[in-house]
C-alpha cells in the first residue's frame, strides 16, 4: 500500500467507524465482565482484552505511518502569528489532531505498562491498564457534528483552564509551605501538615470547602505557637483566594471566552454566507449577460435571414 493510499484510509470515515465500533464493543465487553463472575469466561475476556488491545495499537501505529512525517502525529500546539497595530504577535495554539493523538497514545501506553506490570510487581496492575482504556469512549464525541462543535468549544478553552490550574498550584504551594512552618510539621486530627505532598493534600481538602472548619478548629484548638486570629486568616484568606475569587473570577473568563468563540464563530459563518451570496450575484450578472449577447446574436441572425428571403 502506498503512502497515499494509506493516508486516505487513515483518514477515511470507514476506518473511523471500525474504530469507533472496535471502542463500543470493548466498553460493553467490561461492563459484560463486570456482571459475569464466571471464572471460565474470565480467561475468555483476558484474550479479547488482548485482542482489543492489538487492535488499538495497530490503529496507532496506522495513524503514524499515515503522517507526511512520523513525528507530526504528536504536534500538540502549533504557532500562529498575528499582526495588529503593526505589531506581530505569536501565540501557541492547542491542536485538536494533537491533543486526540496523545490521548490515544497515552492510554495504549498504560495498557502496556499494566501488562509488564502485572508480570513483574503486581496482577492487579493489568486491571489498572485496562481501565485506563475504558476512557477512549470519549473519542466518540467526534461521531456527530454537534458533539464536535462542543469538543472544539472545550478545546478553545484548554489554554485557560490550564492558566488557572497553574494559578491554583502556586497560591497552594505557597500556602502548604506556610502551613508546614506555621504548624511544625505536624499531624493533627483532621489535617496532616507533615510533609509538602500531605499539606498539598489538606489545602485541596479545605479548598473544596469538605469540613474546613473543623480543620480550622483543630489547628486552632491544638496549635498554641500562634494565636488563633493568625490561624484563622491563614485558612480564611485560602479560602477566599482559592474557592471564591479564583473559581468565580475562572468561571467569568470561561463563560467570556465561549461567549467570544460563539459570536466569533457567527461573523465567520454571516462572513461565508454574504461571500457566497456575492459569488451567486456575479455569476448571475454574468450569466445574464451572456444570455443577453446570445440573444442579440440571435436576433441578428434572424434579421439577416429576413433581409436575404426579401
Amino acid at each position: 500500500m502506498t503512502h497515499q493510499r494509506l493516508k486516505e484510509f487513515a483518514h477515511g470515515k470507514k476506518f473511523c467507524n471500525i474504530v469507533n465500533y472496535a471502542i463500543l464493543s470493548f466498553a460493553f465487553i467490561v461492563g459484560l465482565e463486570t456482571i459475569i463472575k464466571n471464572p471460565q469466561w474470565q480467561s475468555i475476556f483476558r484474550v479479547v482484552d488482548y485482542l482489543f488491545l492489538a487492535f488499538f495499537t495497530l490503529e496507532i501505529i496506522v495513524r503514524i505511518l499515515a503522517e507526511d512525517h512520523p513525528g507530526m502525529y504528536f504536534v500538540l500546539f502549533y504557532r500562529k502569528k498575528e499582526t495588529k497595530d503593526g505589531i506581530t504577535r505569536t501565540t501557541l495554539e492547542l491542536t485538536e489532531h494533537g491533543f486526540w493523538n496523545y490521548f490515544d497514545f497515552l492510554l495504549i501506553l498504560l495498557s502496556f505498562v499494566g501488562i509488564f506490570a502485572q508480570a513483574f510487581l503486581h496482577p492487579s496492575f493489568i486491571q489498572i491498564g485496562r481501565l485506563f482504556r475504558i476512557f477512549r469512549i470519549i473519542r466518540l464525541l467526534e461521531i456527530s457534528d454537534h458533539l464536535k462543535e462542543v469538543e472544539r468549544r472545550i478545546m478553545s478553552i484548554m489554554p485557560t483552564v490550564f492558566s488557572f490550574a497553574v494559578l491554583l498550584l502556586i497560591l497552594n504551594y505557597i500556602y502548604a509551605v506556610l502551613g508546614m512552618f506555621m504548624f511544625d510539621e505536624k499531624i493533627f486530627a483532621t489535617c496532616d501538615f507533615s510533609s509538602i505532598i500531605n499539606s498539598f493534600v489538606t489545602l485541596f481538602q479545605v479548598m473544596t470547602l469538605d469540613n474546613w472548619s473543623d480543620v480550622m478548629h483543630d489547628i486552632t484548638t491544638n496549635s498554641p505557637n500562634y494565636p488563633p486570629f493568625i490561624i484563622q486568616t491563614y485558612f480564611v484568606s485560602f479560602v477566599v483566594f482559592t474557592s471564591i475569587i479564583a473559581f468565580n473570577v475562572f468561571i467569568a473568563v470561561m463563560t467570556s471566552q465561549v461567549a467570544d468563540k460563539v459570536e466569533t464563530d457567527l461573523e465567520h459563518k454571516v462572513e461565508a454566507s454574504q461571500a457566497t451570496d456575492e459569488t451567486i450575484h456575479v455569476q448571475l450578472r454574468t450569466d445574464m449577460k451572456d444570455i443577453v449577447h446570445e440573444l442579440q446574436l440571435v436576433r441578428a441572425e434572424l434579421n439577416e435571414l429576413k433581409q436575404k428571403s426579401k
